[in-house]
């Protein structure tokens, strides 16, 4: 494609030769001479300079060194959108794989991939733009919404749904039964996990997550929010929309999550606590408590009213809340009820 086919999808001004032809993405220093890459500020201009890439991505026109260039107001978001827009390029291919198995009674859009040995069973619905990869399962009544990927060896069990322009790695599985047991002295009583999961629109979860389906209702991660590798969601848990949540991070059963939460690496999370909107968790805390809205928190253990330097307490790093942009964040007290 040309250069000028870009500036609509990417809203940007067009600086210089329009005509020269773009075939993808690269950095700096890694793109060859069809590409387009980025400069994010001045200091990047000595690389831009010595930059065989056909054409730059600015934010003034002065910062391209003399080449063709698109001018945003946000350089690297809009080499997000060129790379997404490259991405797909390449992923044309549509239909299903012979070695599937789609069992009658599946409902597929006419512009769906269904890769190698993938099964999709009776009564699972897969929407336009939906593509799963090999070795891929889609339960009897599950749902893969549209232009959603499910990458190859994804589990999504049945009636489990998953909502559009979702990515799902490898290794995930959706909808296994919650851990639940009545315990006995002559053994301990399955007690039957007949919930769903629901994940919205937006979301990406990384490879070898577990999110279990509830005991009666559903288990729900919210829009926009954002899992990365090895995360666990017990049974009945409510994950607001746009949170962010790193690898290791360990979810008990029915905890409850607010909106635009950041929860780091490593991080428990007791059963049935509630984590109010806004909060952010440090890595490898331990959370045995509710946490209100806005909460800053590390450590262990936490109690609020011990928490961010109160009572003349002055937390490690000289700071009182968690600053996600600097190198030192609030410390929290152990709490004064007897526990280590």
């Amino acid at each position: 494609m040309k250069l000028s086919d870009l500036t609509q999808s990417l809203d940007a001004q067009l600086c210089g030769d329009g005509g020269v032809d773009i075939e993808g993405v690269g950095s700096l220093m890694g793109a060859g001479s069809r590409d387009i890459s980025f400069v994010r500020g001045q200091k990047m201009v000595p690389e831009a300079l010595q930059s065989r890439a056909a054409a730059l991505i600015v934010a003034r026109p002065e910062l391209a060194g003399g080449k063709p260039a698109l001018v945003v107001a946000d350089p690297y978001r809009a080499f997000i959108k060129a790379v997404n827009h490259f991405s797909r390029s390449n992923e044309e291919r549509w239909g299903i794989h012979p070695t599937a198995v789609v069992e009658e009674g599946a409902i597929l859009a006419d512009r769906v991939w269904i890769g190698p040995l993938v099964v999709i069973e009776a009564g699972a619905r897969i929407e336009a733009g939906a593509r799963i990869g090999a070795h891929g399962f889609v339960g009897r009544g599950a749902v893969v919404g549209a232009d959603t990927v499910l990458h190859p060896g994804v589990k999504l069990l049945e009636r489990c749904r998953v909502g559009g322009r979702c990515i799902v790695h490898s290794g995930t599985v959706i909808g296994g039964d919650g851990f639940g047991f009545m315990m006995g002295r002559d053994g301990h009583q399955k007690i039957p996990q007949i919930g769903i999961v629901e994940v919205g629109n937006d979301v990406e979860i990384g490879p070898n997550c577990t999110l279990d389906r509830a005991s009666l209702d559903a288990t729900v991660v919210g829009d926009g929010t954002k899992l990365d590798n090895m995360v666990h969601i017990a049974h009945s848990v409510k994950i607001g929309r746009h949170c962010i949540i790193l690898t290791g991070t360990v979810f008990g059963g029915s905890v409850v999550v607010g909106d635009h939460c950041l929860i780091s690496g490593n991080v428990t999370i007791n059963d049935h606590i509630t984590i109010g909107e806004g909060s952010r968790v440090v890595g490898s805390s331990l959370v045995l408590q509710d946490l209100p809205p806005g909460s800053h928190v590390m450590g262990k253990w936490y109690d609020h009213a011990h928490c961010s330097g109160e009572e003349g307490h002055t937390p490690a790093g000289g700071a009182s809340r968690f600053d996600p942009a600097g190198p030192s964040f609030g410390a929290c007290r152990q709490p004064r009820h007897g526990r280590p």
